[in-house]
């Protein structure tokens, strides 16, 4: 049963991948007059790619709170526990991502990325840096929001880690805001199937997700971090918002499992 579930999941996959790149062109080349409509567009387009590839996979979302859309758009910023993370943030929020430039370079995803208005970010140099938050700057300035993962990789998920506080340069730049949420994968293993542990190949990783049965998530839109001028309490407070409904949902979680003393 669990390779006939990773055979039917992975030609799902498969098939939506060219379909919605499709898609995704078109509305680039249709659009490529209009910026600003061309970057709302193709947001809707990832959301609708993103419930697809959760609905494929088996991961459901209860989503906890909404985000309301501020004249200068929002920078979400979220915990990070897997590859899956990318298809849940996408399913819950119209954006565009924040990503390390190498995927550029990947098979299929490189394309994918490229067509979803991505913006890259290369760690190796100052430029680098300079550049990205120039461009998260112009994209809040529209009115768009835009997805990082400031702890920088994937964790193990039982820890809000130190949050990188460059992305949050363009919030000050764009008078924007921040939008924390909290991602929290609700099965049995510890850590979660959604976790991609060190040592574990992409394909791996994704292997053992599609072939997991069912995966529930919970996503926490937690209240706006606004007003700041200094990028570094920026991130902290965010991280901290994050970090503490973390700690508040485990230690729920530890109460119903340990259950009432006789």
């Amino acid at each position: 049963m669990r390779y006939f579930r990773l055979i039917y999941r992975l030609t799902g996959l498969l098939l939506i991948q060219p379909a919605m790149g499709l898609v995704g062109l078109a509305t680039l080349i249709v659009l490529s007059p209009f910026q600003n409509v061309r970057y709302t567009m193709i947001a809707r387009v990832m959301q609708v790619w993103g419930k697809l590839c959760c609905w494929v996979m088996g991961v459901r979302i209860q989503r906890v709170g909404s985000v309301e859309q501020p004249d200068h758009g929002g920078l979400i910023v979220s915990n990070h526990v897997g590859s899956v993370d990318i298809f849940v943030m996408a399913a819950c929020f119209r954006m565009s991502f924040v990503s390390k430039s190498d995927v550029r370079t990947w098979p299929l995803a490189g394309y994918m990325t490229r067509i979803a208005n991505t913006i890259y970010i290369d760690r190796t140099r100052r430029r680098g840096l300079t550049a990205m938050v120039q461009a998260i700057t112009a994209r809040l300035r529209s009115g768009h929001f835009v997805v990082v993962f400031p702890e920088g990789g994937a964790r193990s998920g039982h820890q809000v880690e130190h949050f990188n506080s460059s992305p949050f340069e363009a919030v000050v730049q764009a008078e924007s805001s921040v939008i924390p949420v909290m991602v929290r994968y609700c099965d049995a293993g510890e850590p979660s199937v959604a976790c991609w542990p060190k040592g574990i190949s992409f394909v791996g990783n994704i292997k053992r997700l599609l072939m997991h049965p069912r995966l529930n998530v919970k996503v926490w839109v937690l209240p706006q971090v606004t007003g700041e001028t200094d990028r570094r309490v920026l991130a902290e407070k965010s991280r901290a918002l994050i970090s503490a409904k973390y700690q508040e949902i485990a230690n729920l979680s530890v109460e119903k499992s340990s259950g009432p003393e006789g």
